[in-house]
């Protein structure tokens, strides 16, 4: 009988594009620019509308924005660079940016069109950021995987960066699959395709395979809507953060014979949750993708997850009630309180929970990127010893629960 060893999530790289900026400052700088926004739109010149206008939306801030006390800080790699912010006579200013940074600025400083720039504009944009970031992550690499496989939901381009730079490097036996707009969840439908990719080549329908590269590249800047002065709007520009990082999905020998460290795969589940389709969305427009998360959606997924997690578990032989104490969650904080929310029907304690909650912290939201950067710091966490089992739970449009468990070696 042919058995297959199973797959090891190894390699974790994260890539910083630009500095984080502490959350204080992206409320303030967002507030103005929301208000520049809204008096363009409605035609308002005069000083004292323009400060009503900016009282209003601190106003809005203070009631419906994600807090310092719940996000340190954020990259955003659309969002004006310290030195271009300036306060004059009391009163936020921006600067134009400087010209190596110029792509990197979707509306002009005097907010003379609130839309900014069009859908094929940011697409070009975003282009060019992460050619930059793959070319630093690859930077030195000359092993090639035997498949990449992209994941985003915040820009779509053909050929993609990817594809130019396996192109480029001359790659040849290396295939480029795009996983696409499946916003927060996307890392584990990858990883799943991942673990395709490896079995079919042990089963002989293609060439013999170690290691499939996944890549995350998520600009949730890119996408920031100034004409929309919302609560649902403001949640969005005060959550989500941008995050890029790569890792490896390698075979059982490839791991064993270099010595590495990862996350072993065990099982996966998938499900899609009746009544919830328009909780979570994102629609492309003709200037952004326009992301809507409404109120519901920490009820509807503290509504299933314990069901979700016991069955998980089961597929594997795991009791739930019995060996959760053992257990460690990496579980994708959509929004301040996801996490808190699970945390509680499940019963589970606080050490259960820290690095999802950290990285939160000190990322916000990062969409499909943000589970990666969790599992890395749980491979790193020398508190947790090998051989324990990782739950990892994500959950997306649709709505979509899908869950991961996992074994550290």
């Amino acid at each position: 009988m042919n058995t297959f060893a199973k797959p090891v999530l190894t390699h974790f790289w994260p890539a910083q594009v630009a500095k984080p900026v502490a959350q204080r400052i992206t409320l303030e700088v967002s507030a103005y620019a929301l208000a520049m926004g809204y008096c363009k739109t409605h035609d308002i010149q005069n000083k004292e509308g323009v400060r009503q206008a900016m009282r209003d939306l601190k106003d809005k801030f203070s009631k419906y924005a994600v807090s310092p006390d719940q996000i340190r800080r954020r990259q955003l790699v659309f969002f004006p660079r310290i030195r271009d912010i300036r306060f004059v006579d009391g009163e936020l200013v921006l600067a134009e940016p400087t010209a190596e940074n110029r792509h990197l600025r979707l509306h002009s400083s005097d907010m003379k069109d609130p839309k900014g720039a069009n859908i094929r504009e940011r697409h070009e944009s975003y282009g060019k950021v992460v050619g930059t970031c793959l070319a630093e992550m690859y930077d030195g690499i000359t092993a090639a995987p035997d498949d990449m496989i992209h994941v985003t939901s915040t820009g779509y381009l053909a050929p993609s960066p990817v594809e130019r730079m396996v192109a480029n490097k001359e790659w040849f036996d290396t295939t480029v699959t795009h996983s696409y707009h499946m916003g927060c969840y996307g890392a584990f439908p990858a990883i799943r395709m991942a673990h395709g990719f490896l079995s079919s080549s042990h089963f002989g329908a293609t060439p013999p395979k170690q290691r499939v590269d996944v890549v995350h590249t998520e600009l949730l800047s890119a996408h920031h809507n100034l004409e929309d002065s919302s609560a649902e709007n403001i949640v969005a520009m005060t959550l989500f953060g941008d995050g890029f990082i790569k890792y490896s999905v390698c075979s059982d020998e490839y791991v064993r014979a270099r010595g590495l460290r990862g996350l072993r795969i065990l099982a996966f589940r998938e499900n899609l949750l009746p009544d919830s389709a328009d909780d979570m969305t994102e629609v492309p427009s003709s200037h952004q993708f326009q992301m809507t998360l409404t109120i519901r959606v920490p009820i509807v997924i503290k509504r299933h997850v314990r069901r979700f997690v016991i069955a998980l578990l089961q597929s594997i032989g795991i009791d739930f009630e019995r060996d959760k104490h053992s257990l460690v969650f990496a579980i994708h904080p959509g929004g301040p309180r996801i996490v808190e929310h699970i945390q509680d029907e499940l019963g589970l304690r606080d050490d259960h929970v820290v690095i999802s909650k950290e990285v939160f912290r000190d990322n916000g939201n990062m969409t499909s990127a943000t589970i990666p950067h969790i599992l890395k710091r749980i491979v790193e966490e020398k508190a947790i010893a090998p051989g324990t089992r990782v739950v990892s739970l994500g959950f997306g449009p649709g709505l979509t629960v899908t869950g991961l468990v996992m074994e550290k070696v």
